[in-house]
């Protein structure tokens, strides 16, 4: 047997012995960097999920076109939650079972306090753009999880100040909330937000018993009555997504938008206003996470023009609501973590994102160490109808320095204000 016939047949018989592992080992060091995307896609929520999916494809854009990751091109494989606990188990683990260890997802509170305890089992990496309920970086803190986002003593407890300030002549306030540990998140940091404008403003607003509701129904005229009769002259809707617009829906046609002088919203936003057009209650206000028209976004973070670019090239229109910045934040998370590192490994991308700093869409921002919490500006804007297309949009936001209000880090604790 001549020499070169026995170093083919060599390779062969390596090439037979590798196998499949080989061939996975081949694509990893030259296909691309796979980012995972645990969004709902289905049910309740999919209206956010296809908002949070363009957003983080406005970043796979970006960067793909600026020459990608590690020198390789970001595929994004995408996996629905069905805005459900056992969605997002469902989906972490068949996206970790198919070796994509790196995601954005965990948009609600729910989904986040279902994978957070098992990432580490499946040394995987998640990069959450909304959830908003505390234990999830203290009592329940995991290595693995990171929340690019504001929590409920940062977020609820700045739109609550925020409404207290601004109308200090309301003087009781009614919630309807999730019936959800981040539900009662949501009821204890609103009424501290209060009381800490009322200690500026001098006057002393009541803050009512909350109700709460579920997400899973159709039909909110039980809780809308008990709102309506409730006395209060200012309302906080903790609902999100489609539960948040049928409930202001179904109010309006009672007369619910009357009979309160505003109402703040949790951060559904355009999604509301698209919803009702001309209908929108006229003095609501909710959390924003991006108004590209609008300053300081207009003028003073390059990267929100980026955004807004990439947006229009993914969806065709400008006209989105602002959670696409949420999740666009999330994924640039993750793209800087993985070229910090110079690897997609777990490890060396937890260690990076561990004080990682970068830009984003709405002004800097870092993710703190201790306990994985992001920190940057928060936005509350004032949401409505208007002549000029699309028919809606922000009139007027309100920003707010995390760094001024964020609790201290307690990972493994749990925190009480």
């Amino acid at each position: 047997m001549s020499m070169q016939r026995r170093q083919i047949l060599q390779a062969a018989g390596a090439a037979a012995v590798l196998g499949s592992s080989g061939a996975r080992f081949a694509r990893a060091q030259g296909g691309p960097v796979r980012i995972g995307a645990m969004l709902p896609m289905s049910g309740i929520g999919a209206e956010a999920g296809a908002n949070w999916l363009a957003g983080i494809r406005a970043a796979q854009m970006q960067w793909n076109e600026a020459g990608g990751l590690l020198g390789r091109q970001i595929e994004i494989v995408v996996r629905d939650d069905k805005f459900t606990s056992a969605g997002a188990v469902a989906a972490v683990r068949e996206l970790a079972g198919e070796g994509v260890k790196l995601s954005v997802g965990a948009g609600q509170s729910p989904m986040a306090l279902a994978i957070a305890p098992i990432l580490g089992e499946l040394d995987a990496v998640v990069a959450a753009p909304a959830p908003t309920v505390m234990s999830v970086t203290h009592e329940n803190f995991s290595r693995n999880f990171f929340r690019v986002a504001s929590n409920a003593y940062m977020l609820f407890g700045g739109i609550g100040n925020m409404l207290a300030t601004r109308f200090a002549d309301v003087g009781s306030w009614a919630m309807i909330l999730p019936d959800s540990e981040n539900g009662r998140d949501m009821a204890r940091y609103f009424e501290h937000g209060v009381k800490r404008a009322a200690k500026a403003t001098g006057k002393a607003p009541k803050v009512l018993e909350p109700v709460y509701a579920s997400l899973n129904k159709a039909d909110y005229r039980v809780e809308i009555n008990r709102l309506m009769n409730s006395g209060a002259e200012g309302l906080f809707v903790g609902l999100t997504a489609a539960p948040a617009v049928s409930l202001l829906q179904q109010g309006r046609s009672v007369g619910m938008d009357r009979k309160f002088k505003v109402i703040g919203e949790a951060g559904t936003e355009l999604m509301i206003a698209k919803a009702m057009q001309k209908s929108t209650p006229a003095n609501l206000w909710g959390v924003s996470f991006w108004a590209p028209e609008l300053e300081p976004f207009k003028t003073q973070y390059p990267q929100s023009a980026k955004l807004r670019e990439y947006i229009v090239k993914v969806t065709g229109t400008p006209h989105v609501p602002g959670i696409v910045q949420a999740s666009h934040r999330s994924a640039l998370a993750l793209f800087n973590a993985v070229k910090k590192a110079g690897s997609a490994e777990t490890a060396a991308v937890i260690a990076a994102m561990e004080g990682l700093e970068f830009d984003t869409a709405a002004g800097p921002y870092r993710i703190r160490k201790e306990d994985h919490q992001g920190i940057g500006f928060a936005y509350f804007a004032k949401i409505g109808a208007r002549d000029a297309a699309p028919g809606y949009g922000l009139e007027e936001v309100i920003r707010m320095d995390e760094s001024e209000v964020v609790e201290p880090a307690t990972p493994g604790k749990k925190f009480e204000a």
